[in-house]
């Protein structure tokens, strides 16, 4: 089991990637912060600008973002609240602001999409690296600050330009309350880490309907408990990766109904349903690759407990991890 864990734990190292440890991706996300500031400018022709805060969301705020994989891009979730009211603007008239703030520039371009606006730049005629940007109102409410997210883009219906109350600092507040060990908390990252880059390398990112980052991390939220394994030679505990992950798949596939379909709800506000999106077909793909997934793990766990031959194990990973699972 040493071994199999040893590679994980390389395999989890070269895949990694940390918004404080990355100067890269600060620069990226502060050079489009620093722009937005000045296009507003422009923008408003006028005194007043409506201000704003910034902060990281998504995968860099939680700690579980992995390196892109060939032919896949940067992904950089920035949150910006503004300080004004819901009430004040109408959500898809803010994200023009933006829009129009930031679409000033040859290397990039710009989309308003229905969740966020999305800027991506261009390197060498190919994707370089996005930024989306969540846009939020604040207000206060009785002394509690309550944010809203602006939902739709300018072809929407009117009913799907929305604001609609999220709570975007909730999530990693819900993290630590749940899981309470440090230690622990750095092997659900892990999980999550490893589930990610699953998703990259067994679901194409031209098509459509492969989970999200956020839905695989709200279904290791729901499943992951800490795994360790006793070591006989120092006395003590050691995680054991390759249980903790196998147990969160297998409860994965059990969430699937008789029909297969699968429905896990984001832990806060606004609750959505992080699978609505995807097809029939496409849940049943999902659940087809997890099936893979699990037994490949059962067959490496059996040799790892076993320790019958580490290595065939580390080739069986390799086949749903990609090149970056090593070989012993």
């Amino acid at each position: 089991m040493e071994k199999i864990q040893s590679q994980f734990i390389k395999f989890h190292d070269a895949i990694r990637i940390d918004f404080d440890g990355s100067q890269p991706l600060r620069d990226k996300r502060d050079l489009v912060v620093g722009d937005l500031r000045d296009g507003l400018k422009r923008v408003f022709y006028s005194s007043y600008t409506p201000s704003f805060s910034y902060f990281n969301q998504g995968s860099y705020n939680l700690a579980t973002g992995v390196q892109p994989i060939l032919y896949e891009d940067y992904d950089i979730d920035v949150g910006i609240v503004f300080n004004f009211s819901k009430n004040s603007y109408r959500p898809v008239q803010v994200k023009e602001w933006v829009y129009h703030a930031l679409n000033t520039v040859a290397a990039r371009t710009v989309e308003i999409k229905r969740p966020c606006v999305r800027v991506q730049y261009h390197k060498n005629a190919a994707k370089w690296f996005h930024v989306d940007l969540a846009i939020y109102s604040t207000d206060n409410y009785w002394g509690n600050e309550l944010n809203h997210i602006a939902k739709g883009f300018i072809g929407s219906s009117e009913d799907k330009k929305i604001w609609e109350l999220s709570e975007p600092f909730k999530l990693k507040e819900l993290l630590k309350s749940k899981i309470t060990d440090s230690s622990d908390r750095e092997q659900f990252r892990r999980i999550v880490r490893y589930l990610k880059r699953w998703k990259s390398y067994n679901f194409s990112s031209t098509v459509t309907g492969r989970p999200t980052g956020i839905a695989l991390t709200a279904c290791c939220y729901n499943l992951f408990t800490p795994q360790k394994y006793y070591v006989y030679s120092s006395y003590n505990y050691q995680y054991n990766d390759l249980k903790a992950l196998h147990n969160v798949v297998t409860g994965m596939i059990g969430m699937f109904t008789w029909n297969n379909q699968i429905s896990v709800k984001l832990p806060v506000q606004p609750y959505n349903d992080l699978f609505e999106k995807m097809t029939n077909n496409q849940m049943l793909s999902l659940k087809e690759k997890l099936l893979v997934l699990r037994d490949t793990l059962s067959s490496a766990w059996f040799s790892a407990v076993n320790e019958l031959d580490p290595l065939s194990a580390c080739v069986k990973l390799r086949k749903v991890f990609g090149h970056d699972f090593p070989i012993l």
